[in-house]
């Protein structure tokens, strides 16, 4: 199932460049993976089995928006203040955002957050048992 990553109006023109809007901004559930997408700069498929929490969280205005990567092996990708999901792995995941970096907690700006987390807890646990 695809959930669309949600974007700000206001975000719009920052985000157009890197085609990080419309259909190039989701998170795909199925078959035991979740696939994530936000434009030409992050396009990446996790296992789930990997996934070791998924919770409901917050991003910091001054931590910015788009395509962000901080300390602690944190990535973000946001497109708004709203719907933020935080996905912590059980161990870090090697994502490619340019270069390579150790993904710990992934963070996204979803449209509908709690719809995401359900569908990712159900097929999570359809996998592992």
């Amino acid at each position: 199932m695809d959930f669309a990553l949600r974007i700000s109006p206001l975000l719009v023109p920052l985000l157009l460049p890197i085609g990080a809007i419309g259909p190039r901004a989701y998170a795909r559930v199925s078959d035991g993976k979740l696939r994530v997408v936000f434009g030409l700069l992050f396009d990446h498929t996790f296992p789930l089995e990997q996934v070791e929490q998924l919770t409901r969280s917050s991003w910091p205005w001054w931590s910015g928006f788009g395509l962000r990567v901080g300390l602690r092996h944190r990535v973000g990708l946001i497109g708004a203040q709203d719907g933020i999901v935080a996905v912590h792995f059980r161990e870090p995941q090697r994502v490619r955002v340019v270069v390579p970096v150790q993904c710990k907690d992934l963070y996204l700006s979803v449209v509908d957050p709690d719809g995401f987390i359900a569908t990712a807890s159900a097929e999570l646990n359809m996998h592992s048992g």
